[in-house]
């Protein structure tokens, strides 16, 4: 209810504003500039894939002219028929160099090349509703695809729910390895466990506004 509430409120200011800034101009809708829908949106290859965390300011960027040469025709592409060959080097090569940051070596080659040709293929979660899942303590983020690594079967429905800290996951995925977790000893952690308001377990899964 409270958020209902707080979202309402929102929206009566926001239409108050939209209002009075018309009457302020003192013109009517139809002498008001159109603006054509395209023009709504950033150009292509401005909004980052968000299949997997940080697929690519993170996995495939690993210096400033990787952006206007890989990153932007990444963005572009369809995330699940993305063109394997332009990016599978890319992403083998940071994967590796994210590998030995703790200094020492735990993707073997072949879970390199499994995993960069999977990113440069298809930038999607994969999700297996007969599986599992745990939204008060949520650890479903990559464990499909760590399993598949690791050649285990998989415990949980993987994806990602919206309270999981899959920036701690990302950074043990990848520099500690595919059988490693945010759990074990050695796991790596960035300082920040949640969000300042934790959502609701719930469709539309909303959380309360900061106070």
């Amino acid at each position: 209810m409270k958020t209902i509430k707080a979202i309402a409120l929102t929206f009566a200011f926001a239409s108050a504003s939209l209002v009075f800034g018309c009457a302020q101009q003192g013109e009517s809708a139809e002498t008001q500039p159109q603006t054509a829908s395209e023009d709504l949106v950033m150009f292509p290859g401005s909004v980052d894939h968000v299949g997997i965390v940080e697929s690519t300011t993170m996995m495939l960027v690993s210096g400033a002219s990787d952006f206007a040469t890989v990153l932007d025709s990444y963005n572009q592409d369809d995330p699940f028929a993305l063109k394997t060959g332009n990016y599978q080097a890319a992403f083998a090569k940071n994967l590796r160099k994210f590998d030995v940051r703790d200094g020492k070596s735990e993707w073997t080659p072949d879970q390199v090349t499994s995993f960069s040709t999977r990113m440069a293929s298809g930038n999607y979660q994969v999700i297996d509703t007969s599986m599992p899942c745990d939204y008060t303590n949520p650890h479903t983020y990559l464990e499909i695809e760590r399993a598949q690594l690791t050649g285990k079967r998989h415990q949980t429905c993987g994806g990602r729910m919206p309270n999981e800290d899959a920036m701690d996951v990302t950074l043990n995925f990848l520099i500690r390895g595919p059988a490693a977790n945010i759990t074990g000893p050695g796991a790596l952690r960035d300082g920040v466990d949640q969000a300042t308001e934790k959502s609701s377990n719930t469709f539309p899964y909303l959380a309360d506004l900061n106070e």
